[in-house]
């Protein structure tokens, strides 16, 4: 009875030494707080840092767009005539105005003073001038429109206008003004002549000319 308690002893000790082994290799299989799961086969330590992030390119600046100016003579350096510029203008252009007579004397009036004007004058002067001005009078505002050296918006008032004329007075003034490569508004002039006569003859300006003359003749004002 004795040999039979001791040899039960020993099959619990030997038991127990048995279930520690398996508690303690079951501990090693099971992972750790450190771990971290592989991923596709490869496995991803916490000791690896990520990568630093991809560098952003910097946001372009919007800068508001700033039309380019030429900068145009004065007056005084596109006339020969003018020696100064007229500082009351805008009491001469009144009284030109309000005065008694004909309209084709107050237009020659205003021509006159033209080339002594600052341009916000002459910008002014040119819309009275293309008001005054009827079409058989119209070469000396046309010589105006040609005038390459003009400011800007002078020349944007002149060429409205010479849009609303026949086309026996406002082609032959485009085709002047499209021949011209330092006029602000050649390109425009030259667009504007292909629309009516559905050509494109690039630069040369004899076979515009040629082709103006023609198409004027089939299409009468």
């Amino acid at each position: 009875m004795r040999n039979l308690s001791k040899i039960l002893v020993a099959a619990g000790v030997i038991a127990g030494v048995v279930l520690l082994g398996l508690f303690g290799w079951w501990g090693s299989k099971a992972p750790g707080p450190d771990s971290q799961p592989s991923v596709e086969g490869t496995n991803i330590s916490a000791s690896q840092e990520p990568g630093p992030p991809p560098k952003m390119l910097p946001k372009p600046s919007l800068r508001p767009f700033q039309r380019r100016t030429n900068n145009f003579p004065s007056p005084a350096q596109f006339s020969s005539t003018a020696t100064n510029l007229i500082a009351d203008w805008e009491n001469k252009v009144d009284e030109i105005l309000t005065a008694e007579g004909e309209e084709s004397d107050k237009a020659k009036q205003m021509l006159e003073i033209f080339p002594h004007l600052p341009e916000e004058g002459q910008v002014e002067v040119a819309q009275h001038l293309a008001n005054l001005t009827p079409d058989e009078n119209y070469p000396p505002l046309g010589a105006l429109l040609t005038n390459s050296v003009l400011p800007e918006a002078v020349l944007d008032v002149l060429i409205a206008d010479v849009y609303n004329r026949p086309n026996s007075v406002k082609l032959p003034l485009l085709l002047d003004v499209a021949r011209d490569p330092q006029h602000p508004r050649a390109t425009e002039a030259k667009e504007v002549l292909e629309l009516f006569l559905e050509e494109d003859y690039g630069s040369d300006w004899p076979k515009w000319q040629d082709k103006m003359k023609a198409w004027l003749i089939e299409n009468p004002d």
